[in-house]
């Protein structure tokens, strides 16, 4: 990985649009051409951040990670891949207390999207931009309070991951005994 600590902006964002799609895109090239630190082989969880986004591959953040990003005093991890986090390093953030979104509650807005789109198809219609944002909206803030009440109802309060967790099972149980299926 590398770390700019200026952000990665304008011109930089153009350097690597264009070395991505040169299929050479490596980068150590960044980290050349920009002057910036490049750490080869490493996880960038150790560097101080307030918010952190794994979304690169399923379980790319361990226990040591989660330990040394609450350590640096991170404030909230989000998952945005399908299972980045290892279950001991989401382990180590309930633990600690950093708010924690599993993938399965952060990530399901692209599954929501695709389902809107399968619901056009199959309708033969079309939704402006703004009503599938605001549809998006609407799915999203629906997944957050499920979580916290079912983590309240089913009694581990302000553990999201065990509320999306028993609010997805819910949902599937009940979808299932609505169609006959016991």
């Amino acid at each position: 990985f590398i770390y700019d600590s200026d952000g990665v902006q304008g011109e930089k964002i153009d350097y690597m649009l264009k070395m991505r799609s040169s299929g050479r895109d490596r980068v150590q090239d960044y980290a050349d051409k920009f002057k910036v630190e490049f750490f080869p082989g490493q996880h960038p969880w150790g560097v101080p951040c307030d918010l952190a986004f794994p979304c690169a591959c399923e379980n790319e953040m361990h226990a040591d990670d989660a330990t040394a990003l609450v350590k640096n005093g991170c404030m909230c991890v989000t998952e945005c891949a399908n299972m980045p986090l290892t279950p001991d390093a989401s382990e180590v953030l309930h633990k600690s207390g950093i708010l924690y979104s599993p993938g399965k509650a952060s990530n399901a807005g692209g599954v929501a999207c695709s389902g809107f789109e399968m619901a056009q198809n199959s309708a033969r219609i079309r939704w402006t931009r703004q009503e599938v944002d605001q549809r998006l909206h609407q799915v999203m803030v629906d997944i957050h309070r499920n979580c916290l009440e079912s983590a309240v109802r089913y009694g581990n309060p302000g553990n999201y991951a065990f509320g999306a967790n028993i609010a997805g099972f819910t949902k599937v149980a009940n979808a299932m005994l609505d169609q006959g299926n016991t």
